[in-house]
């Protein structure tokens, strides 16, 4: 379990083909495994492909932009610095990859819009919940989703522009205005040539964000 959690990625560059639908089932049932508030599985695993899939990237590239009037976390200058370091040297560990392998660059950033080119895209989407446990339930069903998905050979990636856009969205496709589209994920056969499912990753020491107490 801990090799597949490691083995995880990202994918941004897809083949054309699509997987079968019993391998996304398999996938989703796993999804639904996540621990949920007493049972009540509140989601919504809505799939798509072709026509509704490309509609749904239409309305994220004509609608995509930051919340307005959004107020500052809570957060102090020191943590907003340190976060801030972390995301810089990052990004620009991987902007170096891709210019080293003369990638394209702007379709790297286009794919954020479009699912990257995934021949099927996932939207979860979950009833609202004042304690925010539903929401929370859902997400695990996400990473449960992603980690069998990787076992079985396939690519995911999150598209958290879903959640941005997901009042355009929900019109598109006509959901009910009462479900919260938490995120999407990006599914496929990962393209192995594309250097962009290649970048260099690592984590943080763990003794650098864990904190004992008394013990």
């Amino acid at each position: 379990m801990i090799d597949l959690i490691k083995q995880r990625r990202s994918i941004r560059a897809f083949k054309t083909e699509i997987p079968p639908r019993a391998l996304i089932l398999e996938c989703l049932e796993a999804a639904s495994w996540a621990p949920n508030p007493t049972s009540q599985q509140p989601w919504q695993f809505i799939v798509l492909a072709g026509g509704p899939l490309q509609a749904v990237c239409h309305a994220i590239k004509e609608n995509f932009k930051p919340a307005p009037g959004a107020q500052p976390e809570p957060i102090s200058p020191a943590t907003q610095n340190m976060l801030a370091r972390r995301k810089q040297e990052n990004f620009f560990r991987m902007l170096a990859f891709l210019k080293e392998h003369e990638y394209d660059m702007q379709s790297a950033a286009d794919g954020n819009f479009t699912f990257h080119g995934a021949p099927v895209g996932i939207i979860f989407g979950v009833y609202p919940c004042k304690d925010q446990n539903y929401l929370k339930a859902t997400v695990a069903a996400m990473q449960n989703f992603m980690l069998v998905a990787s076992s079985r050979g396939l690519g995911t990636c999150w598209m958290n522009a879903v959640s941005i856009c997901q009042e355009h969205i929900k019109r598109e496709l006509a959901l009910e205005e009462e479900l919260i589209l938490v995120d999407g994920i990006a599914v496929g056969y990962p393209d192995p040539d594309s250097p962009i499912n290649a970048i260099p990753r690592d984590r943080l020491p763990i003794e650098a964000v864990v904190r004992w107490l008394d013990i």
